[in-house]
């Protein structure tokens, strides 16, 4: 019963109306896996700027406001951009943030007399030298430590991001127990994407999952503390089979889409191709959603995907609905389309399959429902 709440209150909080404001392109970190490396000029946002963004979330019926960077602790402002939040009428202001200006005490008690609720801070490994070799910074362990210790001193919501890569998966259980002793009680779990500094650097980063499994599963079964919330960020589900309650909700694909929504829509209109189409491909959570937008183009028409062949599908729902490339083509509508009938996955197991090659696995929401073990593979 306490697994259902818990995800009942996963699935509130993904499905939350939420506003994402960058505040600079400047950080202080110089991570391996950046992945907004080359918009990283050193800019620093005007404040009339940052409120116009702040009342378009408004507009839309945003109530909670994330605020980034770059890192938004290197804005020399951020403390009276956090408080015009407040006043225009956002509820919840939440930061995302390395951590390390929070080591110092006076800093973090501006923010929390400005009215900042939440803090997101990015801790990638409990392993000094790891940790540096991952942000590229010497000391930034111990400062970002105490900015931990600061923002549980201050009372702030504090959660902790982790991109999961070669260089930590191994330990990543570990890395989630240290944190726990430490009174964080929230994680999530980034998997790394194919842009900036994480693409130049995949020979570092990035890793084989199948191989990673055993590793993967043993820090995936701590969410089974019923004090414990964990997320995962872009891990593909089959990777998931197992611990399917920590499946991403498909809800956040709008999230991608907004965030390459200017390269999308040259696609739509200009048939201009997308710049980063190629070998990264077979490494993007977006890969599928991508590809079923080039046929979309195509063909001018999409169908929904059919019900697994290995089950009795009588509670699952057939996707025979069609898309239609119109005049009134939106990428939110287009995006729903997906998640509702074209957002299928596979097993690990489904390799085995005689189906395999005629089949494109089951639907997101089922096998988030009913877990894979509802796939009978047949051999």
């Amino acid at each position: 019963m306490l697994l259902v709440d818990k995800k009942t209150i996963k699935n509130k909080v993904a499905e939350q109306k939420r506003h994402w404001v960058r505040i600079n392109r400047a950080c202080n970190n110089n991570c391996l896996f950046c992945l907004d490396r080359e918009n990283q000029n050193g800019s620093i946002f005007e404040i009339k700027e940052v409120v116009a963004d702040l009342e378009v979330g408004l507009e839309k019926g945003a109530k909670r406001v994330i605020i980034s960077g770059g890192d938004p602790t290197v804005h020399p402002r951020l403390a009276a951009i956090i408080k015009k939040a407040k006043a225009l009428g956002y509820e919840h202001v939440q930061i995302i943030t390395n951590g390390r200006m929070l080591a110092y005490e006076k800093f973090a008690a501006e923010l929390k007399q400005a009215g900042l609720d939440e803090v997101t801070l990015s801790l990638h490994s409990h392993i000094e030298k790891d940790f540096e070799k991952l942000t590229g910074v010497s000391g930034s362990y111990k400062q970002a430590l105490s900015g931990l210790l600061n923002a549980q001193k201050q009372g702030f919501i504090v959660s902790v991001d982790i991109v999961i890569n070669k260089i930590n998966y191994k330990k990543l259980k570990e890395t989630l127990q240290f944190y726990i002793k430490l009174g964080v009680s929230e994680f999530d779990l980034l998997y790394p994407v194919p842009f900036g500094s994480a693409w130049e650097n995949r020979d570092e980063l990035f890793f084989d999952p199948e191989k990673a499994q055993k590793y993967l599963q043993e820090a995936f079964a701590l969410s089974k503390n019923k004090n414990l919330f964990i997320w995962t960020n872009r891990m593909p589900a089959q990777f998931l089979e197992g611990s399917e309650d920590l499946i991403q909700n498909p809800v956040k694909l709008h999230d991608e889409v907004r965030g390459m929504l200017p390269e999308l829509m040259a696609h739509v209109k200009n048939g201009r191709q997308m710049g980063c189409k190629g070998e990264r491909c077979q490494h993007c959570f977006m890969q599928g959603f991508c590809k079923d937008l080039d046929e979309l183009l195509k063909n001018k028409k999409l169908p929904g995907k059919k019900n697994p062949l290995c089950v009795n599908a009588k509670e699952t729902k057939e996707k025979s609905l069609e898309f239609k490339f119109n005049s009134k083509f939106t990428l939110e509508k287009f995006t729903d389309f997906y998640i509702k009938n074209r957002y299928f996955v596979k097993s690990l197991r489904c390799a085995k399959c005689k189906y395999e090659n005629i089949c494109d696995g089951a639907w997101i929401e089922d096998v988030r429902r009913y877990g894979f073990r509802f796939l009978n593979v047949r051999k």
